[in-house]
């Protein structure tokens, strides 16, 4: 989920910013149309095929927290949902009656939506000039906020935008700097600084634990191992053909 947030941060921003750069305005209109289209059809899809099996096997009570997970993720807010239902993403209770518990990721990149690029385009024109600033301000804000609360209130830190805010910010500055200062080729840095990210990701995924009070500082190893695969990806190196490869592209896709 943390790379998955630094990955949106990074398209969404570059996406905002590369229409106001070239067309001075934005289209909300067309954005949550491109949005609503990649979202919304498999949303209820899911829903649909799901909801049958629900009806006939879940006992009433889970059968109405199924429901009500349903509203919910409709309302992009299941991440609030879930946190008022459980203690925490690994402590909750008859997890696995609750197939929509996944939505609280996507009820958080929605969130991100509608904030973000209201915040960004006013940004853009009247403080264009510390728009950089700004960003990597919001990031240590955000990370400040998520180490502490894993401490002093773990489970709902990890539900919420604000804490989870610096992940996508982490992104959005990549973007920003692309736009701004486009991109140099480094062969050295280039064959080199994909595979530390990678290793640095492979190492949160075999020594991280279900116990760890997650997003906090111990997040940062993840995020800037995606962040140096984004930024130093080039066609001819290793870790760029890794993950072009036709099987993975295709799971991707998929999902």
């Amino acid at each position: 989920v943390d790379i998955f947030f630094t990955i949106s941060g990074y398209l969404i921003t570059s996406i905002i910013l590369r229409e106001l750069e070239t067309t001075g305005k934005f289209s909300f209109l067309n954005f949550y149309k491109r949005r609503a289209r990649r979202i919304l059809p498999v949303l209820f899809l899911v829903m649909l095929v799901s909801y049958p099996f629900a009806y006939n096997y879940l006992l009433p009570n889970f059968f109405i927290d199924y429901s009500k997970s349903i509203i919910s993720s409709l309302g992009f807010s299941s991440n609030f949902y879930f946190w008022n239902l459980g203690i925490g993403y690994n402590e909750l209770q008859n997890v696995r009656f609750q197939p929509f518990l996944h939505t609280w990721s996507l009820s958080v990149e929605e969130q991100f939506y509608f904030i973000f690029p209201i915040c960004l385009i006013i940004c853009f024109k009247y403080f264009k000039r510390y728009l950089t600033f700004l960003i990597i301000t919001g990031i240590i804000a955000s990370l400040i906020i998520a180490d502490w609360g894993s401490r002093n209130h773990a489970s709902i830190n990890f539900y919420i935008l604000p804490t989870r805010g610096w992940e996508l910010l982490a992104g959005a500055f990549l973007a920003k700097f692309e736009i701004k200062y486009g991109r140099n080729n480094y062969k050295i840095l280039d064959q080199t600084l994909p595979i530390l990210g990678l290793f640095l990701i492979g190492y949160t995924f075999v020594f991280y634990n279900d116990q760890m009070f997650l997003p906090s500082f111990y997040t940062i190893p993840s995020i800037i191992g995606v962040c140096l695969i984004i930024w130093f990806s080039q066609k001819n190196e290793a870790v760029t053909k890794i993950f072009s490869n036709k099987f993975l592209v295709g799971i991707g896709l998929i999902s």
